[in-house]
């Protein structure tokens, strides 16, 4: 029998982050995301999401595993998408991430103002979802 499927994170509701990303997107040169289409959070951002202009993207699978990275202080998870492994930060409901467990990650791919590991893009989460 399958189970309930529960929104543990949207980033619409997250005004905290939009409006650091915000901050730092217009306040500096060197921090942020590029507003390429629209500004990170805003409406018109959001309306893009929705028309298609920037493209949503899911990962769907098993949490396979559960850890904290960085210097130990950063909730990371991981999802098994049939032997392809991504990475993401665990926000919202942390009972929730559990190995084992389905889930789905839908996602933006947002160009950053610097390299980060020589890399421009970044995956912005909109919304996680997880079985219960």
């Amino acid at each position: 029998m399958m189970g309930e499927w529960v929104k543990v994170y949207d980033l619409m509701e997250d005004t905290e982050t939009i409006q650091l990303v915000q901050r730092a997107t217009l306040n500096t040169k060197e921090f942020g995301l590029e507003p390429d289409v629209a500004l990170y959070g805003s409406d018109e951002w959001w309306r893009a999401v929705d028309d298609g202009r920037i493209a949503t993207h899911s990962v769907s699978g098993t949490i396979s595993r559960v850890y904290m990275s960085g210097h130990g202080d950063w909730p990371e998870f991981e999802v098994d998408s049939g032997g392809e492994k991504t990475r993401w930060t665990r926000v919202g409901d942390q009972s929730l991430y559990e190995p084992g467990r389905p889930v789905k990650v839908e996602y933006v791919l947002q160009k950053r103002r610097t390299r980060v590991l020589g890399e421009l893009e970044q995956k912005e989460v909109l919304r996680i979802f997880i079985e219960r």
